[in-house]
């Protein structure tokens, strides 16, 4: 396979026709340094394309197919999945990916044509060290999944972020942590965070003990898939209470990646000091945040739409990190198979943390009614029929800080005209009522859900957006339209939300937003409107129209630049501010971020930003300095992140890069067995220069066979490439180069990857005539059986031979085949037994003489059946 005239492999597995071939997309996206992550469990490819960074989804469960907002059709036969690889036809990646193939089936080669600048060449100087001859092309199709069971105890690790600075002011000398932690205990996964204010004193703590199963094996026969201890949140019920956090309890049978596409989605993770989030659902940039909630980012209330979602949560860091979690969320209409149930239940000491600090002096943070006593939300669904599930709800809900209400639910969800549609009733213990009604589909291609409820005597409806709940609702109308405009020859996704909220005392609101994204000239642009207006009771109305122009770019692989206009146009027409940011690499371990901050309505007052990062060995070393011109007021700091995780190679504690504390890590064990027994033992040999890709950056074994991986997320999966191409032995029988396995955070997991010396050697069957001449005899099944019965089977070529390829070591004997040489009456003239030292050295090839025994009535030299050359 060729790009720009150089050679990227050697070799690639393909099958189906050789004019239009299926190539594998995980090994092919690789060889160009695509971000894309190919998922052949969840039979899903989903990354990221372009300078433009435009999201690419192929969801194979679904039949979705999209090149950013851009739907492309694939046929039946155009994707085949294996266990560890998804395979596509050439003429169907060309509809995704910007490359074109000329693909020669005479000359059994490939030639890629780039229709836009790929990463890989911007860095051609690496694609020498892509080949990976002593591939094991077979190997590809499988994948070796690595069992991680919870474990009583393990040693905990580390996530450590530390600052400190001199400016102008206050504090003078800012000094600011985070700690976070991880590991299992108790058979649960725990996970820890403490951080401080910007005096150093401890401000913020969350303890959580979690346990997931994605087949759902928790909680016996209710088949739980997340049982969750310490600060957790509660679940949200359709009408009433939404989702809260404090200390207690919580479990959930629902799978992870689906949701009802009338109930909204609340997304949380951990948020480092200095750290930018952007939340994009469908390429639609939804919302932003900067400043951390517990450690936490929290987007809340995030409206999905039906179909299958790409929910992107990008994070940037202050000094040019760009990390991307990307999640796919199938919404549907909330229909279960019949005799089907899911529950949630969640019990929190409302608005609490299990460790609570002295609340500092000057702090203006609200909390909900009612903080600290005890919230319960549990729910319940059941599939009466395929067409028709049955919702029930209970809560019990503090209103202040010595009462509570109790609110009751009952829907049904159900599909009416090809939308689906559900219809939910609620009241609570003081005489309040609430119904609601909501349809969704698809009207002339634009995915519409609508939504209207009534409320009676004073009912709280806690969720959607900017609710008020100090002011009981009379109604609220809710419309959401997301739908794909072509505009200039592009295709635009836009979302739209309407939004209508009359109160019991006799005002309203109105709230409309919309929001695009586009791409032009390798610049991914977002635009986003909001409108609101209120009606007060007394009063004259306000209104307000406000907007925000944003881009961002990887121009030519090199700068990452980002820019942020927000404005007004209601009351008044003005800008309000401008943020340009830009990032740069400079060498591997150095990179460079330079930004500049406008306050538009005022130009005398503007903001600068410079810091340089150095990515050393055991963590990241940032140098940072701000001023702002409006106070002429500066600041410098030193940031230094790092890791202090566990080896269980070492027997101790070493510092790390970031991660191990927020993510699981690895213990990887590559030895020569010897013996064949999987461990490690008398005898048997490390192997180094074994290269393992997944964590966050290149890893290698060393001289004894051994590396420690950290970063590697705690996700559902997780996903180690091992490669053997520097490795000086290639003749070795090893496991699958795809590992598979489920990270615990703060956690490690040991795999031990054995791998067999192995030996090549030819065998030549031969039968002699009458005058005494040996003749290779063709069509023989023959095998090679071992010392410890192994079975290795081949067959004779026109000339006789027969080629036994990675033979463990160890002693063979040579056999025919027990059922062909009985029906020729064919044995062997004397045994043949080999030895595969496995030590890499050509075998001279083995003789084998065969003979037949003659039928009762035919003569010796006309017994052979079998074509002899």
């Amino acid at each position: 396979m060729e790009l720009d005239g150089l050679t990227l492999t050697d070799s690639l597995t393909a099958y189906g026709a050789p004019a239009d071939p299926l190539l594998p997309i995980g090994e092919l996206t690789r060889l160009l340094e695509l971000d894309v992550d190919v998922s052949p469990a969840e039979r899903r490819i989903v990354g990221r394309l372009g300078e433009s960074r435009r999201a690419l989804l192929v969801d194979l469960a679904s039949g979705a197919a999209r090149d950013g907002p851009r739907t492309v059709q694939l046929g039946p036969g155009d994707v085949v999945v294996s266990p560890s690889e998804i395979y596509m036809r050439a003429s169907a990646v060309q509809k995704l990916f910007p490359l074109k193939f000329d693909v020669d089936p005479e000359a059994l080669s490939i030639k890629l044509t780039a229709t836009e600048l790929l990463p890989i060449q911007g860095r051609l100087e690496r694609m020498a060290h892509r080949r990976d001859p002593s591939q094991d092309l077979q190997s590809r199709d499988q994948s070796l999944s690595v069992a991680t069971p919870y474990r009583l105890f393990s040693w905990p690790a580390f996530d450590v972020n530390l600052g400190v600075g001199a400016g102008t002011t206050s504090p003078r000398e800012p000094l600011r942590y985070d700690i976070r932690a991880g590991g299992d205990l108790l058979y649960s996964g725990f996970e820890g965070y403490l951080g401080s204010d910007e005096r150093g004193q401890p401000a913020t703590a969350r303890l959580l003990f979690e346990r997931r199963s994605l087949e759902g094996h928790l909680l016996g026969p209710l088949h739980a898939r997340t049982v969750s201890v310490g600060d957790v949140f509660t679940p949200a019920l359709s009408l009433g209470p939404r989702s809260l956090g404090g200390p207690g309890i919580a479990f959930s049978t629902v799978p992870l990646d689906q949701a009802n596409v009338f109930n909204r989605i609340d997304l949380r993770g951990e948020l480092p000091i200095g750290y930018d989030v952007e939340l994009y659902v469908n390429d639609v940039l939804r919302s932003g945040q900067n400043t951390p909630t517990k450690g936490r980012y929290e987007f809340l209330n995030v409206p999905l739409t039906s179909g299958v979602n790409v929910v992107r949560i990008v994070t940037y860091g202050p000094h040019g990190e760009r990390n991307e979690d990307v999640r796919v969320v199938n919404v549907g209409a909330g229909l279960l198979q019949r005799g089907e149930a899911t529950f949630a239940f969640g019990a929190v000491q409302q608005d609490d943390s299990l460790i609570s600090f002295p609340t500092p002096a000057g702090d203006t943070t609200t909390t909900t009614p009612g903080k600290g006593r005890m919230r319960i939300v549990g729910t319940a669904n059941y599939g009466l029929t395929q067409f028709l599930t049955m919702s029930l709800g209970a809560a019990l809900v503090p209103t202040t800080a010595t009462a509570s209400r109790q609110i009751y639910t009952l829907g049904a969800r159900t599909s009416l005209f090809g939308f689906a549609s559900n219809l939910d009733l609620a009241q609570d213990s003081r005489g309040g009522t609430a119904a609601s009604l909501g349809l969704a589909g698809q009207v002339f291609g634009s995915s519409v859900v609508l939504r209207h409820a009534e409320y009676r005597g004073g009912f709280i409806d806690e969720n959607g957006a900017g609710v008020d709940l100090t002011r009981p609702l009379s109604n609220r109308s809710e419309i959401s339209l997301d739908s794909n405009v072509k505009l200039g020859g592009q295709v635009v996704p836009v979302s739209l939300h309407g939004l209508h909220d009359v109160y019991a005392d006799g005002g309203s609101d109105y709230i409309a937003s919309a929001r695009g994204s586009a791409t032009a000239v390798d610049i991914l642009f977002s635009a986003g409107l909001e409108y609101a207006r209120t009606n007060p009771v007394l009063g004259s109305s306000t209104q307000t129209l406000s907007g925000y122009f944003a881009g961002s770019t990887f121009r030519s692989y090199k700068w990452q630049l980002r820019s942020t206009i927000d404005f007004d146009i209601l009351p008044d027409l003005k800008a309000r501010s401008l943020a340009i940011t830009a990032d740069r690499d400079i060498s591997k371990v150095a990179s460079l971020r330079l930004g500049v901050g406008e306050a538009l309505d005022d130009f005398k007052s503007f903001n600068l930003t410079a810091s340089s990062t150095f990515k050393l060995r055991y963590g990241d070393l940032a140098l940072t300095a701000d001023y702002n011109n409006a106070d002429r007021s500066w600041e410098t700091g030193v940031q230094l992140n790092f890791g202090l995780s566990y080896d269980p190679s070492r027997g101790g504690y070493g510092v790390t890069r970031p991660g191990p504390g927020s993510g699981g890590s690895v213990l990887f064990e590559a030895f020569l067995d010897r013996n064949g027994n999987g461990i490690f033992d008398a005898g048997d040999e490390p192997v180094p220069n074994v290269t393992v890709e997944g964590g966050d950056k290149h890893a290698v074994t060393g001289k004894d066979g051994r590396v420690f991986i950290t970063g590697l997320g705690a996700g559902p999966t997780a996903r180690l490439l091992v490669g053997l191409e520097n490795v000086e032995n290639t003749s070795v029988q090893a496991p699958p180069g795809t590992i598979q396995f489920t990270p615990h955070a703060g956690s490690f997991t040991i795999i031990r990857y054995p791998m067999r010396p192995t030996g090549e050697i030819m065998v030549k069957v031969s039968l002699r005539r009458p005058d005494g001449a040996l003749v290779g005899l063709s069509a023989v099944q023959v095998r090679m059986v071992g010392d410890k019965a192994q079975v290795v089977e081949a067959k004779t070529e026109f000339d006789g031979s027969a080629n036994f390829q990675s033979l463990p070591a160890g002693t063979y004997h040579l056999e025919l085949d027990p059922d062909q040489a009985a029906r020729l009456r064919m044995s062997l003239v004397k045994p043949v037994t080999v030895t595969i030292k496995g030590d890499g050295e050509f075998l001279p090839d083995a003789e084998a003489e065969v003979k037949f025994q003659p039928r009762p009535e035919e003569k010796p030299q006309d017994s052979a059946s079998l074509e002899v050359k």
